[in-house]
């Protein structure tokens, strides 16, 4: 083989081997990097609940509007039911985590705001791998999927419990039975058992369980 024709293999080769590490470096390290996550569509709040951190928001359903107004009006006492307060965060939660019809993408978990602090992060990731999983991209508002939307939600007797911590400590807290009806049944949950713990000036969801 003559000595130019060799230059021109291995220029080749050379060549190929960029235009490869090129391809895998490009699939390794710069698709991969691609966020998970679609870009957020934008919410408006239409009402609010400072001092607890409680939003309601324009896509929220009128049954779900209507119960935020009756905590809102609670809350607005200072000596206010701590009974009722446990229920009606409870109902919310239930009626915003299932209604998944007006969510925009399966990282858009509801109810988030009703759960305890130290446990939104650990309760998003697992939603998003179980039940919010199948549930497709609407940020173009052209989704045809059929999902669910809770039309209410009704809490059974709330009795005091104990909650063990990631700790090993319990944390005093309650416990709040819920039952839910959807606009049509397409086999999710339809009732389950909360555990509520103090949060700060208020009561989150630490503990979730269907029935």
């Amino acid at each position: 083989m003559k000595k130019s024709t060799k230059i021109w293999i291995a220029v080749v080769v050379i060549l190929l081997l960029i235009g490869i590490g090129g391809g895998i470096y490009y699939f390794v390290f710069i698709k991969e990097k691609k966020p998970d996550t679609p870009p957020v569509k934008e919410v408006i709040v239409t009402n609010t609940i400072e001092e607890y951190g409680y939003n309601l928001e324009d896509r929220d359903t009128e049954n779900f509007k209507q119960k935020f107004e009756e905590l809102k009006t609670l809350l607005q006492n200072e000596d206010y039911d701590k009974m009722e307060y446990m229920r009606l965060i409870s109902e919310l939660f239930i009626m915003d985590f299932f209604t998944i019809q007006n969510k925009v993408s399966r990282y858009d978990v509801g109810g988030l705001e009703y759960v305890y602090k130290d446990a939104v992060d650990s309760f998003r990731t697992v939603a998003e791998s179980s039940v919010y999983k199948t549930v497709e991209n609407n940020l173009d508002d052209t989704r045809t999927q059929e999902l669910p939307v809770v039309v209410s939600a009704t809490s059974g007797e709330i009795t005091e419990t104990t909650f063990e911590m990631p700790d090993k400590s319990n944390a005093g807290g309650y416990r709040v039975p819920v039952s839910w009806e959807y606009e049509e049944n397409l086999g999710y949950d339809t009732s389950g058992v909360l555990i509520l713990i103090p949060d700060g000036n208020k009561m989150g969801v630490v503990f979730y369980k269907a029935n």
